[in-house]
């Protein structure tokens, strides 16, 4: 997920809190791979939407909503449900054992009664519904290498109504070697407000062989006439075990690094992932940096900062300095060395939480929490998103 190097010097977090501009970290390129991996057998400790999700069986399937915090496993439950359904087994087969034709195909993203539908680039007025081909390949073909990679593009993102036309009027079609069709919407929270209302009719009445799912981590996102009619599947942060097992079973991580990125990922595979491909500590320093110095600074540091975040690095890596922001934060709040995240900086942590004061922490946390889901769930300004942020936090008054 490549993002583009500032020509800011990079500084410790003493020299930031001295006044000195700090860096945001690009994020790492995407993994690379030959061969399709097949999906993996990960029991993600759901067990509200695994039980709802078994309930259903093989008959007409509603509209489903699989709705919760983003790196919850929503789009691999989405993508097994759907394997489950179209299993050429009365008993479905299981991922870790022998599988069918369909299954086989089904895990390495390649059944042709599954269709995955991502956010795409937008194209301007010239748009078709083949124009988002080229941009679902790619995406599918990361997703082959490692399910939970999160594509990138350097244009804003959407679904467009072109897709959604397209989707209809397959969806009323006898599936293809398949007993039903099926359609993942992934982050469908980006579908445009006219996509969204296209899709209407056919999320009222689904035709009996269809099969279509939501996923999403901002469930407003959708409109209400949509959300309204879809059955709501809830998912929830991920246990650290499980956070633990898929870093160490699926990623190869060693058992000490998975457990340190655990304890700062909040039950996010994706925040976990992020922080071990991005040299978390520089990451931590940055964040560091950045709440000593907002303290120590006058406002026109706050704005030159946010300036250099929105210059200097893309969504993600923006996304990754707010996690380390909420995590020091948190251990500041605490206060017990036995129980910081962030033992080796314990001085620098005390300091935090006597610039911000123990009982304002809880709101400075809700306030880099909610900027880190505008910048990077909702596209906001980058620059704009942090500006606020950072007058918001050095305006608390301790």
């Amino acid at each position: 997920m490549g993002g583009c190097e500032s020509d800011v010097p990079e500084l410790t977090p003493a020299e930031a809190a001295r006044g000195g501009d700090v860096r945001y970290n690009a994020a790492m390129p995407p993994r690379a791979s030959t061969e399709p991996r097949p999906i993996p057998a990960i029991d993600l400790e759901q067990p509200q939407a695994s039980a709802y999700l078994t309930s259903l069986g093989r008959g007409a399937i509603p509209p489903l909503l699989f709705d919760g915090p983003d790196g919850t496993g929503k789009e691999l439950a989405a993508i097994e449900f759907a394997r489950r359904l179209q299993c050429e087994n009365d008993t479905p087969c299981n991922l870790d054992g022998p599988k069918c034709v369909s299954c086989l195909h089904a895990s390495i993203l390649e059944h042709p009664g599954i269709h995955l539908i991502y956010p795409t680039p937008t194209q301007g007025s010239g748009e078709d519904e083949e124009g988002d081909v080229t941009d679902i390949a790619k995406i599918l073909e990361e997703k082959r290498a490692d399910i939970f990679a999160q594509p990138t593009f350097t244009k804003k993102t959407s679904i467009r109504i072109a897709r959604a036309r397209a989707v209809i009027q397959r969806a009323n079609m006898k599936p293809f070697d398949a007993r039903y069709n099926v359609f993942i919407f992934v982050d469908a929270h980006s579908m445009r407000e006219e996509a969204q209302n296209a899709l209407l009719k056919l999320v009222e009445e689904p035709p009996p062989h269809a099969a279509i799912v939501f996923v999403t981590s901002n469930v407003e996102g959708l409109l209400y006439t949509v959300r309204s009619r879809c059955q709501r599947v809830r998912f929830f942060p991920l246990k650290r075990a499980v956070v633990e097992r898929i870093l160490m079973n699926y990623y190869g991580v060693e058992a000490k690094a998975a457990q340190k990125a655990t304890a700062m990922a909040q039950g996010s595979i994706n925040r976990a992932r992020a922080l071990l491909d991005s040299a978390d500590m520089g990451d931590r320093d940055t964040a560091l940096g950045l709440l000593l110095g907002l303290k120590k600074n006058p406002e026109s540091w706050a704005f030159s900062q946010a300036l250099i975040g929105a210059r200097g690095a893309n969504r993600e890596s923006v996304a990754r300095v707010l996690d380390q922001m909420s995590v020091l934060l948190r251990d500041a709040m605490v206060g017990n060395p036995e129980l910081l995240i962030n033992a080796d900086v314990e001085q620098e942590v005390a300091r935090i939480g006597a610039a911000y004061g123990r009982p304002r922490i809880p709101r400075a946390i809700e306030m880099v929490n909610d900027t880190r889901g505008a910048v990077f769930l909702a596209n906001a300004n980058i620059d704009g998103a942090l500006a606020d942020l950072f007058l918001k936090l050095r305006r608390l008054e301790a």
